[in-house]
């Protein structure tokens, strides 16, 4: 069985970023509120089904595709207001500036088989 994963240091992130986009004092109404609540679901599902054995994860294999088709059409939503696009973008440079922060986010796409750098040779 995996060691658990401590996702402290990215719920500390999350929360900070949920701060930082909020325009509804915390409640969970606005759409940084939902989207960063959103992020938090994909991140603790990735997690999970990387710690499953293989049987489990074909046979969340659907659900999980369902989850990335909603939580692509919240980005959609998000990414067409430009004030979220602006502050998205500055959460990312946030995130890359700060090292150990940096360090999770490429552990976390090395383990979803990725191996790239966060950031890098990304459309703009």
């Amino acid at each position: 069985m995996a060691e658990p994963v401590d996702l402290s240091g990215i719920h500390r992130e999350l929360d900070l970023v949920k701060r930082a986009v909020c325009h509804c004092q915390l409640r969970g109404e606005c759409l940084g509120c939902k989207g960063i609540e959103m992020v938090r679901q994909q991140m603790e599902a990735v997690v999970a089904a990387a710690s499953q054995p293989i049987l489990l994860q074909v046979a969340q294999e659907t659900a999980a595709k369902e989850m990335l088709t909603q939580f692509s059409q919240m980005q959609e939503r998000l990414m067409d207001d430009p004030q979220m696009r602006q502050a998205a973008e500055a959460v990312r440079q946030r995130l890359m500036d700060d090292p150990e922060a940096r360090r999770m986010i490429e552990e976390l796409m090395q383990r979803l088989g990725q191996g790239e750098e966060p950031g890098k040779d990304q459309p703009e």
